[in-house]
């Protein structure tokens, strides 16, 4: 008769405990049993490593923080060139506000100074007049200045002229053109030794010369 403890267990099959066998062997088999099942597991816990988990999370924190970093960077350099592109308008605009402002009182002075004479003492009115222009435009001025001095000669013509309104039309630092609203008060023997007051309208075109500003061009409205 052949003894069963020689026999191949298969796994998992169970063993019958003898009735003369202590019931603690049992479940030391039945634990035996159990034991590669129990490694297999733990097999698989170990492949997710906490360490593992800890080094990706660090790297994906590493690469949020450069993102961030570089979009800062991005937005600080737009917000200064935004900043120096609205500085340096600001900059041309007074600029440009300073030019009219002071075209403006020079326009006021040259147009009284030019479109005033007094027959007799032509050259002075005149000199004062070209003294208030480009060097071109007061080449131009000086043949209308020969026509007018003859004229004003024998009608003994004097000729004030009173700036009522100064405008702008348009200017920038270098050149300003004004609207310049002028009485002309006109005493003459035409007038028969009677003040003729003449509204006239005229666009003075100024521009800059070293600190100041002279008239380039004038024309009647």
């Amino acid at each position: 008769m052949s003894d069963r403890r020689s026999r191949p267990r298969i796994a998992g099959q169970r063993r019958t405990a003898k009735p003369d066998q202590p019931p603690e062997l049992v479940e030391e088999t039945r634990a035996e049993d159990v034991t590669p099942a129990t490694e297999e597991a733990s097999e698989a816990v170990s492949e997710k490593s906490p360490v593992a988990e800890i080094s990706t999370e660090s790297e994906q924190k590493r690469g949020l923080g450069t993102a961030l970093t570089a979009a800062l960077g991005v937005v600080v350099v737009l917000t200064l060139t935004v900043a120096a592109v609205l500085g340096i308008k600001a900059w041309h605009g007074e600029q440009a506000e300073d030019a009219r402002n002071q075209a403006s009182a020079a326009g006021r002075k040259a147009a009284e100074t030019a479109l005033s004479y007094d027959y007799r003492d032509l050259d002075k009115s005149f000199a004062a007049a070209r003294a208030t222009m480009t060097p071109e435009f007061a080449a131009k001025f000086d043949e209308t200045a020969k026509v007018a001095g003859v004229l004003a000669t024998k009608t003994k013509a004097t000729v004030k002229a009173d700036v009522r309104e100064v405008g702008v039309r348009d200017g920038d630092a270098d050149r300003v053109t004004l609207i310049i609203f002028v009485n002309q008060t006109t005493t003459s023997t035409i007038t028969k030794g009677s003040p003729r007051v003449d509204l006239n309208r005229t666009r003075f075109t100024m521009v800059r010369n070293g600190d100041r500003w002279l008239v380039q061009e004038i024309a009647g409205l």
